[in-house]
């Protein structure tokens, strides 16, 4: 385990961002409320008012964005809204995924439909059909955007992560191992039970992992186009409908990248940055979890014994 830098580098990333999940809203200097400011005092104090968005400082450690809000508050509030959508997306993918692909491997009707899943939402990047689904009209007014939205994720990532337990399933039944348990009759319960959780398991946890930073990264693809899991439609001084992201989520400062970057860039740099480490912290942690069980099933990790409970045996025998 020593040996697999991926697998620490993974471990620790994780680690912080399930610390701040827990305890960001204790942290030092964080707003609970990300209050908005319209504008703050000069160093002078002599009425010489600044307007957002206010570059980083002692009260803005990270700046602010144009609506005055503290990005150092909203990116640690804010990730647990992210974390908890993209941990519900590929949750749910995965307890559809696992049987569908199982049954894939066994059945017909299952088998054709996963190829034929896979040829309709496959050969287009989610991205591209995410942002087709999103900009309907019924689904922009819709009260339940975010319960559609997830829905439709969980759809176009279906067919993929069921074609990997699949594949997973189909190596298992060229095993010798397996041939000798459909030989003493055992049923699908037990098949899946002693043959295929066993093999697929380091696989499908390690493809979740995975598939939460591959969640991170389309949630920040989509925030750049303006489009969220959760907005709504404000209307504006002239008339004109603005979308609005009204969920407290890493993606929302991405909107206006282009033009934020080049007169504000620590609006969209710091946003990128959370995304990206934790991003890179679930696809190395998947890696290492990977390379841990390949090196286990061929004997280059040996388990240790646990001291406590040969310690207690030892005392027994002594007694007695």
């Amino acid at each position: 385990m020593r040996k697999i830098p991926s697998l620490w580098i993974g471990l620790i990333g994780c680690s912080i961002f399930a610390i701040i999940f827990m305890f960001g809203p204790y942290l030092p200097n964080v707003d609970k409320k990300v209050t908005p400011h319209t504008y703050v005092v000069g160093p002078e104090s002599n009425l010489d008012f600044i307007l957002p968005p206010f570059a980083p400082n002692k009260e803005f450690l990270l700046g602010s964005d144009k609506s005055g809000r503290d990005i150092y508050s909203a990116l640690i509030m804010g990730t647990r809204g992210t974390l908890t959508i993209v941990f519900t997306i590929s949750l749910i993918t995965f307890l559809f995924a696992i049987p569908f692909g199982v049954a894939s491997a066994h059945l017909t009707f299952f088998r054709v439909l996963l190829q034929a899943w896979n040829y309709l939402f496959s050969r287009i990047p989610v991205f591209f059909y995410f942002i087709i689904v999103s900009t309907i009209p019924f689904f922009i007014l819709s009260p339940h955007r975010t319960i559609w939205m997830i829905s439709f994720l969980i759809l176009f990532e279906l067919g993929k992560v069921g074609e990997v337990v699949y594949k997973g399933v189909l190596l298992i039944q060229k095993e010798t191992y397996y041939e000798a348990g459909i030989v003493v009759g055992s049923k699908p319960f037990g098949l899946w039970k002693q043959y295929y959780w066993p093999g697929c398991y380091p696989q499908c946890v390690a493809y979740f992992v995975q598939h939460l930073g591959s969640m991170l990264f389309l949630l920040g693809q989509l925030g750049i186009f303006g489009i969220f899991i959760s907005q709504n439609l404000v209307q504006q001084i002239n008339g004109a409908y603005l979308i609005d992201n009204t969920a407290m989520i890493w993606p929302m400062f991405l909107f206006d990248v282009l033009i934020d970057f080049d007169a504000f860039p620590w609006v969209p740099l710091f946003s990128s940055l959370f995304i990206t480490l934790s991003m890179l912290s679930f696809v190395s942690l998947g890696e290492g979890i990977l390379e841990y069980h390949s090196r286990k099933h061929k004997g280059l990790i040996v388990q240790r014994k646990p001291f406590l409970p040969r310690f207690r045996r030892e005392t027994v025998d002594i007694k007695g």
